[in-house]
């Protein structure tokens, strides 16, 4: 397994074991993954080391939040963690992002032609392929007001994502927002510099894509960055579904099903990190089973044929069933 790879496994872990976590427990999980990365030696590696970084930075913010039954404000960034993968809307202001929201997910956004429309974090959850997917809508950037506050609420909920998505209007200045929205995630560690996409996968949704001059104002963007970037228009369906299946494709899962022995598998599969192994399957969903594992039977693209006997270091595909026997 590559350190991409090894990394986005480790980092899709942690995000399941602190999900309903908050204050001391919290603090204690993200504390000893530190350690544990710091013992693994895997702190070495570039994506490690910023990851500590991260996780750092996510203890700090949690120590300063008031803890539970103390007299605390209402926190219109506080959105907890729901389904197999979150993913951020991160644009400045009136470029189509609650327009967006709308169009991909179960919610109905507020949305106008003026500033500031969205004024705190949304959620919505885009399902796709059998994937539960927690899109967050954030309040856009005013890049002319430098100094405004809450441009730090919103780096603090990009942090949490699994994937950043930039929205950028192709009917404005490309060269004003790209630049921006660049300058933000470096300034806030989210990236280590404008050519680095790699910690945090990272795409670019341009948005009304139908509008006069959009087509040259993509050909602009494309020439400026080696980022994903995938043009819309909001009321186009067949822009729409490919959308839903980049943000899939970001997320880098895979759909894995169980199946008792002489049984039909199981209808809701388990969405772990491509690249992972049967051991990756196995101690997720019970540790004991590690202990106790004899073999397991494949039927999918990762064997030769159905049924397949494979340990715990075989691959696994999507939509893969496996079938584990272990020890009695």
């Amino acid at each position: 397994m590559n350190w991409n790879t090894k990394f986005k496994w480790y980092k899709f872990s942690v995000v399941r074991k602190i999900r309903n976590l908050e204050g001391d427990e919290l603090i204690k999980v993200l504390e000893d993954t530190i350690q544990d990365i710091t013992e693994k030696k895997l702190d070495k590696n570039g994506l490690f080391k910023l990851y500590i970084k991260q996780l750092q930075s996510y203890i700090s913010d949690t120590k300063a939040k008031p803890k539970k039954g103390s007299n605390r404000q209402y926190d219109p960034f506080l959105i907890p963690r729901s389904g197999d993968g979150r993913v951020v809307l991160f644009g400045l202001s009136n470029v189509g992002k609650s327009t967006l929201m709308n169009a991909i997910t179960n919610t109905n956004v507020k949305t106008g032609s003026y500033l500031h429309t969205t004024r705190e974090a949304l959620a919505g959850t885009l399902e796709f392929q059998g994937v539960k997917i927690q899109i967050i809508d954030l309040p856009g950037f005013l890049d002319f007001k430098e100094d405004w506050n809450i441009s730090k609420q919103i780096v603090r909920v990009a942090r949490t994502s699994d994937s950043i998505l930039l929205v950028i209007d192709l009917s404005m200045d490309i060269e004003r927002q790209y630049q921006f929205l660049i300058t933000q995630l470096v300034n806030s560690k989210l990236l280590e510099s404008e050519n680095d996409s790699v910690v945090y996968n990272l795409g670019i949704i341009a948005t009304k894509g139908d509008l006069p001059n959009s087509k040259q104002n993509y050909e602009i963007l494309r020439a400026k960055t080696q980022i994903p970037i995938l043009p819309i228009a909001i009321n186009n369906s067949e822009s729409l579904n490919k959308l839903k299946k980049h943000i899939y494709d970001l997320l880098e899962v895979i759909r894995v099903y169980t199946k008792p022995p002489r049984k039909e598998p199981v209808k809701t599969p388990f969405i772990i990190a491509s690249g992972s192994t049967v051991y990756d399957l196995t101690s997720k969903i019970h540790n004991d089973l590690v202990k106790y594992f004899r073999y397991a039977k494949i039927w999918g693209s990762s064997v030769e044929f159905p049924g397949q006997r494979v340990g715990l270091d075989h691959h696994l595909t999507d939509e893969d069933i496996v079938e584990i026997t272990a020890a009695r």
